[in-house]
């Protein structure tokens, strides 16, 4: 089973069902998958923007919001950050998933196709959600007094940094996956999980100074370029670690966890992995062990009278 949204095969599942019976299964894996993955992604979020804000520290703000999800759930789940970061990840992999399966019901099969069109699609998805997302952060958590509007520049450079992300996710990893098996014999499976996560976090190496840069524009735009590098050089820190932090749930847990509820939901060749019948199947082993501890007690019931 893939373990990253660039996998495009269309014999890495083979879906047997029809449009009208997928399409909402595909919209719903999506749903749960998102679920899974935003309750942190936005606490780590809103962190970075108050940090590099200089409105709450990232530890603060990070525990501060963990402790409201625990103790208030119903003002965390229906607050912005979590509702903003729901919408960008659902939006991403319901086009994924919708991609994929417009491409199995037109029988494309080339790989290369399959992939251009998957990954453009969900990339295209997921740079415009978490720019929008990422611009309404700035003026919601960046304390102060807003701009009327999120200046132009800020929003181009979020787009670029998600476009250096998405190159990580859906090109580098899957080529340094096919390095580990080809030229140093890694299994599969392991170069698959190894090169999912690890890619996208050593990308943020690169993105972090372009995600300090945007939102210090949107606090001080008239900063000069000293005081910006002396804010990169004093956030670097801090926000890579973050931002690193964060792509683990959401390209790692959450593309994992979407296949996973494809695999359990939508009907395959390989019936026996579909969840209805692995709850079937242990109902009936229970069953039997219940019927054999019965027929073993009444046996002993009758030895003894």
């Amino acid at each position: 089973m893939p373990y990253h949204l660039a996998d495009a095969k269309a014999e890495t599942h083979k879906f047997l069902e029809g449009p009208y019976a997928r399409v909402p299964k595909e919209v719903g894996c999506a749903f749960a998958a998102s679920f899974l993955v935003s309750p942190l992604v936005s606490i780590i979020d809103k962190a970075i923007v108050q940090e590099i804000s200089c409105v709450r520290s990232l530890t603060s703000s990070m525990l501060g919001a963990t402790k409201e999800m625990v103790l208030k759930p119903k003002t965390f789940f229906s607050g912005l950050s979590f509702r903003l970061t729901f919408a960008v990840y659902f939006g991403t992999y319901a086009v994924a998933n919708l991609s994929e399966a417009a491409l199995d019901y037109i029988k494309e099969s080339d790989e290369k196709t399959r992939k251009f069109y998957k990954v453009g699609a969900a990339s295209v998805a997921n740079v415009s959600l978490l720019a929008w997302r990422d611009s309404i952060f700035a003026r919601a958590f960046s304390g102060g007094t807003p701009p009327a509007k999120t200046p132009v520049r800020t929003v181009g450079l979020f787009a670029f940094r998600d476009t250096v992300t998405m190159g990580a996710t859906f090109w580098a990893a899957p080529k340094f996956c096919d390095y580990l098996v080809e030229e140093h014999g890694w299994d599969h499976h392991k170069a698959e999980i190894t090169s999912a996560l690890s890619v996208p976090v050593c990308a943020q190496f690169l993105t972090a100074p372009v995600h300090i840069y945007a939102l210090d524009y949107y606090n001080r735009p008239v900063a000069t370029t000293g005081e910006r590098v002396q804010r990169i050089k004093q956030e670097m820190g801090k926000v890579c670690f973050a931002r690193g932090l964060r792509i683990l749930p959401a390209f790692g847990i959450g593309s994992y966890s979407n296949n996973k509820f494809r695999e359990l939901f939508i009907r395959q060749p390989n019936e026996e992995l579909l969840l209805s019948r692995r709850i079937t199947r242990r109902i009936t082993t229970f069953k039997e062990k219940m019927g054999g501890k019965a027929v073993a007690t009444s046996a002993k019931d009758s030895r003894q009278e």
